[in-house]
């Protein structure tokens, strides 16, 4: 077998176990991790007796900075780590930073369009499966929690921590969902697309997590705002309607989003403020990210649920466990995927690849604006699927490039 034919084997052995690792996350962390070993063990064989990457020359181009700013957290991190106030087993944690070889992974190995569709249908029909599945167990399980506890206290948490669900469905729902507005050929019909994204809706409501209602509300201002007005107008409509509708319980879950005095909120300021007094002891490299509960019990004794595992903001808590060095690194990476997220979106056409990057975009920003409540930066499931939405605009712009050069591979 040529050199040709094994590289065409492994890729398509690569792609299969990527996309088992990204439709996987959200109900089987073991299945996951087994499949980014498999695909990731599988590409460093390449490398090493083939010596290429697989970027062009341009692609290598445009994640030049992306790279950069991603080392330079990594350096960031084993600093603090190191220097930390407690710097036991300072480099515990610092495998989820393999996760950003789906960035690279994905734009060196989907090579045509019929891949990367292949791999969204797959992932939509695993997580809008998955939805179905815990919408039935939630409705199988309501009636032994109502009268003991009230409606909003009542969430899905199924196959992962409820809060994790909802953020695995925010990001899958957030990347497809513009795909409705498509006129023309899409990844699936609109008959089976919108049933899969109400699932997937469906259940990221049941999950409860005011953060995720947040961020979606938010996303899908901005989709009405620039996709289509008339969307914006229902939509608006619609939730005006579904809040005056729903039970008072419920009601007040979501008012008390902006409660200052409700428990999980309270609690979450009590937390920051002490973030913010680790980041002016140590403003420089923190207070490092191992060992941070005892780190934070030097601060404050413990005295909620979950009270100092991590800060519950991802930037409050970069700020406070990598200091100002950290946050620079980190929000640097972020403004550059954006605004390369945002060069694809003006280059390309009206149509499905132009909504896809869209979506892409929206995604990243519901991850940051369901960041400023919570530490999912910190949580291998979203990371795994941010990564890998992150980068398929790179991946539709590869592909346009080499259909462009007339390699006939964008089908």
């Amino acid at each position: 077998m040529n050199r040709e034919k094994i590289l065409r084997l492994t890729d398509n052995i690569i792609i299969v176990f990527l996309t088992v690792q990204i439709f996987s996350v959200g109900f089987s962390i073991a299945l996951s991790s087994i499949s980014f070993g498999i695909w990731a063990g599988l590409w460093i064989l390449q490398l090493i007796f083939y010596r290429d990457l697989g970027l062009s020359p341009e692609m290598r181009n445009e994640l030049k900075i992306l790279t950069l700013f991603i080392f330079a957290f990594i350096v960031f991190d084993v600093l603090s780590r190191v220097f930390a106030v407690l710097p036991e087993n300072p480099l515990l944690s610092l495998k989820r930073y393999l996760l950003f070889l789906i960035l690279y992974a994905c734009i060196a190995k989907i090579k045509t369009g019929k891949e990367l569709y292949g791999m969204l249908k797959a992932v939509l029909l695993a997580t809008s499966v998955i939805s179905l599945i815990e919408i039935i167990l939630f409705a199988v399980a309501l009636p032994s929690y109502i009268g003991k506890m009230s409606l909003g206290e009542i969430r899905l948490d199924a196959f992962a921590h409820s809060i994790t669900t909802g953020e695995i469905k925010m990001l899958v729902f957030l990347s497809l969902f513009p795909l409705v507005f498509v006129k023309g050929e899409n990844i699936l019909p609109k008959k089976y697309l919108i049933p899969a994204l109400a699932l997937i809706l469906i259940s990221l409501y049941i999950t409860q997590s005011r953060n995720v209602f947040v961020a979606v509300f938010v996303c899908l201002i901005i989709t009405g705002i620039v996709i289509n007005r008339k969307f914006l107008f229902v939509f608006l409509v619609s939730a005006a309607v579904l809040f005056a509708v729903l039970p008072t319980q419920l009601r007040q879950r979501i008012t008390s989003i902006a409660d200052p005095s409700h428990p999980s909120n309270n609690t979450r300021l009590i937390m920051w403020n002490v973030g913010w007094k680790m980041f002016l002891d140590r403003p420089l490299l923190g207070v490092g990210d191992n060992e941070f509960r005892d780190v934070y019990k030097t601060y404050k004794e413990i005295e909620f649920d979950g009270e100092g595992s991590h800060l519950h903001s991802n930037y409050i808590m970069v700020l406070a466990t990598h200091g100002i060095l950290g946050m620079a690194a980190y929000l640097g990476f972020f403004i550059v995927l954006f605004l390369k997220h945002l060069k694809f979106y003006r280059a390309k056409p009206p149509g499905r690849d132009k909504l896809l990057v869209f979506g892409c975009l929206l995604a990243v920003i519901s991850f940051h604006v369901s960041g400023i409540f919570e530490w999912n930066f910190g949580d291998w499931e979203i990371l795994t699927l941010l990564v890998f939405f992150a980068s398929l605009p790179f991946v539709i712009s590869n592909l346009n490039a080499v259909d462009a050069r007339g390699n006939g591979r964008l089908h």
